[in-house]
């Protein structure tokens, strides 16, 4: 009952919140209260810029209180001042959910969604299996009621969303449900900034203090189990002691981690490791593995793109993002791994009458992606990029031309390059900036033409 009444004030104080006059200024927030993704980039543009007043709103008092060191205007979300700025920013700024923000006071402003990729993998009102599906797929009205109450900040549609390509365009429309009409081309801030800020990238051997021969990021995409999916929609403060045995196999069964380490080491190689945030525990076993860092924990890591010589993901849509730079990639799903899902996904529709094609798309798990996904270059089915064995693995990593770029595959990337990523006419700052010009009445900026992929 408890739990009811809650849900229901919670709707109710949002819907108060409209009554709120609104005045020109923005408020940004990040998932899981980091300082990170499209949000921040943009953020610290306009504290540079003045385009706009701009607050980082965040649950994280050491996040704030550093951000205000640095000169900057941020507040915690339930403190006077932050509650105050949320109650009447004109626009909220966020890379995932209002509640990056706060999932109360929003209605009223205008929400722009910086979704935080390219999807390869279904999202929000595209997943149609797994432990999400029952979030989003709508039954009948009475379901529709209930889920826009229990996953409130799901339901609630951004005003704006910007796509970098047509075939993010299409997504985000059907994901988000949204018309074409509040979708709008531009770049990713994240992927424009250092462009825009070239003397802001790192340097590798300064932040390790070693000089090494290749870098190597592993990327693996989230596995939404049913415990995440509830903590990343909820937002639930409550921190389960549960262990997800299928995200650890996942995540770090399928490596000899020794071998790798001890490989490594004789060739030179750095090997980072990037885990999602709800399952970046997982990391802390390998913490004693040389060559093999993990840097989970660290707010993004857009500030060493340029530095990383080779990634490895399974479906992680970072991979879109390394096109900027041509960075070589490996997808890699261990064989055990791969059929372990696939057993756990057939059983899991055994319910349900499907028709799969060839044996091939029952082995690529098809339901969890979209369809173009499949026919890509580079990582669509039967793909020679895609390893499913660690041994294989292992001597790619011993191969130099791993490392590099071959003239037989060059095209393909142009080709991924152009579908994700064409010329547009501006940079995501002025694009973002154009569109709020148009609502507030500011002047336009200049238009010049621009390339978003790195030179």
């Amino acid at each position: 009952m408890k739990k009811i009444i809650f849900l229901l004030l919670r709707k109710a104080i949002y819907y108060a919140s409209g009554l709120c006059p609104r005045t020109n200024k923005a408020v940004m927030g990040c998932y899981q209260d980091k300082f990170a993704d499209n949000a921040k980039y943009l953020y610290l543009h306009w504290q540079n810029t003045d385009f706009i007043q701009t607050i980082w709103i965040s649950g994280d008092k050491e996040l704030v209180s550093q951000l205000r060191d640095d000169g900057f205007e941020a507040y915690s979300r339930r403190s006077i001042q932050g509650i105050v700025h949320c109650l009447t920013a004109k626009y909220y700024f966020y890379s995932g959910y209002i509640g990056d923000i706060s999932q109360y006071l929003a209605k009223g402003a205008v929400k722009i969604n910086l979704w935080h990729g390219s999807p390869l993998k279904k999202i929000e009102f595209d997943i149609t299996s797994g432990p999400l599906a029952t979030t989003y797929q709508i039954t009948d009205f009475k379901t529709k009621i209930f889920n826009s109450i229990k996953y409130h900040q799901t339901y609630i549609k951004p005003d704006i969303m910007f796509s970098p390509s047509p075939v993010m365009d299409a997504l985000f429309s059907s994901a988000f449900r949204l018309p074409m009409s509040q979708i709008h081309r531009s770049g990713n801030p994240r992927t424009d900034y250092y462009r825009r800020y070239p003397d802001k990238k790192q340097s590798i051997s300064q932040i390790f203090n070693h000089q090494y021969s290749q870098v190597i990021l592993y990327r693996p995409t989230w596995i939404d189990s049913p415990h995440d999916a509830k903590r990343s929609i909820e937002k639930e403060t409550e921190q389960s002691t549960e262990k997800n045995i299928s995200s650890s196999k996942r995540y770090i069964g399928g490596f000899d981690w020794q071998s790798l380490s001890t490989q490594l080491k004789d060739n030179n190689q750095l090997f980072l490791i990037r885990f999602h945030p709800n399952q970046a525990h997982l990391a802390k076993r390998l913490k004693n593995y040389p060559n093999i860092i993990d840097i989970s924990h660290w707010q993004d890591i857009y500030n060493i793109f340029h530095e990383i010589d080779l990634l490895i993901t399974d479906e992680s849509s970072l991979c879109i993002d390394f096109l900027l730079y041509q960075t070589p990639t490996i997808f890699y799903t261990s064989s055990d791994v791969r059929k372990d899902k696939t057993s756990k996904t057939a059983a899991s529709s055994s319910t349900k009458p499907s028709i799969l094609k060839t044996e091939t798309e029952k082995n690529h798990i098809k339901n969890d992606h979209y369809d173009y996904v499949d026919n890509l270059p580079l990582f669509g089915i039967g793909h020679s990029k895609t390893v499913d064995k660690f041994e294989d693995l292992l001597i790619k990593l011993r191969c130099s031309d791993s490392f590099y770029i071959s003239a037989h595959v060059s095209h393909e990337y142009k080709q991924l390059t152009q579908l994700f990523w064409p010329e547009q006419a501006c940079d995501a700052f002025d694009t973002i900036e154009l569109q709020i010009g148009k609502i507030s009445n500011k002047t336009k900026v200049s238009q010049e033409k621009y390339r978003t992929s790195p030179t």
